[in-house]
């Protein structure tokens, strides 16, 4: 493979912190934590004190209705403000954390029988501060295994407004989109090393439950369903976290995020080519190339892939940082597959052919956690193999069938209707892959075949064929990206590439899930 070092030029500028409402600098947080401040921070903290107090507080080990003893410590804030906004954040604060434990508050204490043990409920807060904004973190463990979790909210006292995350970062002087990224990215690479340390992939193949911890990854690490965090003076940390195979299935993660730009990076680029294709990776953009020869020409009489000229796919869902890249194939003929091995020593790959036969988009699949602790990629013949840390090699085409093979995630199987626009469409999905759809209000009836491909942020990638209609109709192929939820039992489909069969020139559509299912 060939490494490229390269020199970024990037011109780095000292982010000045503005606050809100005009406010200087942030101070250190106020609330329930400890944290050392220094003369000025204190004064600040202090100043602030009186616009968070407790709405409830109780400290007491109780017997509860079922005999069983508990020791809780609970401390639920409240902003002291009359505005409507603050209202509905108390309330809201009382309803998840305080309405469960206020039968208690004249219980007496009790004592725990000899073995008898006393699980801890431990609910808490912090208050940091942004001049007049204040991002309200409250902690809640409820014992066991399962790791305690946060949730936050962000306010502005200045104008008496609930203010979200996205909105703290742009006062902050700081881009969004690209904050979002660097979140994405952080909490995708903790989850697949994990995975990949743990071996906890094992028993995960069967019905996409790693595609849905992976998805799931993505959905809950959106900016605006953060903490957010200022532990010191001008540093900012963001609070998402990831899917765990254990407990309560999440983990917390926390994600500094730097506040002034560091200095420029040498960056390296990696490449490789093998007979059509090509491949190129610089930092977390990846493209490959496909160039018009006899070998791609003959796609079209066997997949109906057509190359008219030579193209230049952009990767989706790539968020680790690479080390190594290599094409191989798999498969009687050309069919490139093109492995990315991550900084964690963690498999990846993108099947060319496979993505292609259901649209002009190339997705990186799941990572291939069974190939892990690698350091190197080398193409011996056709195929790829891989260089582990003990010395021994390992074959990636049978790992990439056995990937290939992965059920659609269970969010997405199951009978969904769009009765929109005044018609009835259909869409069936198997965990096998099996795909029915009536369209055009129901009039036009297609069977075929979905493959799972990856996960971007919209969605689930599902790649969809189908064959030609009993009345003639040609067949279609499109890629979308679907996520379901639960709480409204819909699922909420983007198209990717192309036509949408449910609704001509949209890309959206939101299909209700039968009640069979």
């Amino acid at each position: 493979m060939k490494h490229k070092r390269l020199a970024a030029a990037v011109l780095a500028a000292a982010v000045v912190l503005t606050g809100c409402g005009g406010a200087a600098a942030p101070a250190a947080p106020a609330g329930s934590g400890t944290v050392p401040q220094s003369t000025a921070d204190t004064v600040a903290q202090t100043a602030q004190k009186d616009r968070i107090t407790e709405q409830f507080a109780l400290e007491k080990t109780i017997r509860d209705e079922y005999g069983i003893t508990q020791k809780l410590t609970v401390h639920v804030p409240q902003l002291v403000c009359d505005g409507p906004d603050a209202a509905y954040i108390n309330e809201e604060l009382a309803a998840m954390y305080a309405a469960d434990f206020r039968q208690y508050e004249d219980s007496s204490d009790a004592e725990p029988q000899q073995d008898e043990g006393s699980p801890d409920t431990y609910i808490n807060w912090d208050a940091y501060w942004y001049g007049d904004c204040v991002s309200l973190v409250v902690f809640r463990y409820d014992g066991g295994l399962d790791p305690g979790y946060s949730r936050g909210w962000c306010f502005d006292f200045a104008t008496e407004k609930q203010v979200s995350v996205t909105e703290m970062l742009q006062r902050m002087g700081l881009d969004p989109d690209a904050v979002q990224q660097q979140m994405l990215r952080e909490a995708m690479q903790t989850f697949d090393r994990h995975m990949a340390q743990g071996g906890y992939y094992e028993g995960l193949l069967s019905g996409g439950n790693l595609a849905s911890m992976r998805m799931n990854t993505l959905e809950n690490n959106q900016l605006d369903d953060l903490c957010l965090l200022l532990p010191e003076q001008n540093r900012l940390v963001l609070r998402g976290g990831c899917s765990s195979p254990a407990g309560s299935g999440w983990r917390e993660l926390d994600v500094e995020i730097p506040l002034q730009a560091a200095d420029p990076q040498p960056q390296t680029v990696l490449t490789d080519t093998y007979g059509s294709a090509s491949v190129q990776l610089e930092g977390t953009q990846g493209t490959i190339t496909l160039r018009r020869t006899p070998e791609t020409a003959a796609w079209d009489a066997d997949y109906g892939i057509r190359l008219e000229q030579d193209r230049t796919y952009p990767i989706l869902g790539i968020y680790n940082e690479y080390v190594d890249v290599c094409i191989g194939e798999i498969g009687a003929s050309f069919h490139p597959v093109v492995y990315l091995l991550t900084k964690d020593g963690v498999v990846e790959y993108v099947d060319v052919l496979r993505c292609l036969i259901s649209g002009n988009v190339l997705v990186c699949q799941d990572p291939i956690y069974i190939a892990n602790q690698g350091v190197a990629l080398e193409r011996s013949g056709k195929e790829v193999i891989l260089h582990q840390e003990d010395g021994s090699v390992l074959e990636l085409a049978p790992l990439t069938a056995e990937w290939n093979m992965q059920e659609i995630p269970s969010e997405a199987v199951g009978a969904f209707n769009d009765m929109s626009d005044n018609q009835f469409d259909w869409m069936d999905v198997e965990s096998n892959g099996c795909v029915q759809m009536g369209v055009q209000d129901n009039n036009v009836f297609y069977q075929g075949f979905a493959d799972y491909l990856g996960v971007v942020p919209e969605g689930m990638v599902l790649g969809i064929s189908a064959s030609e209609t009993e009345d003639g109709m040609s067949g279609i192929t499109f890629v979308v990206a679907v996520k379901y939820d639960l709480f409204n039992e819909t699922l909420n489909l983007t198209m990717i590439d192309g036509e949408n069969p449910f609704k001509e020139g949209a890309t959206q559509l939101q299909m209700i899930r039968c009640p069979d299912y």
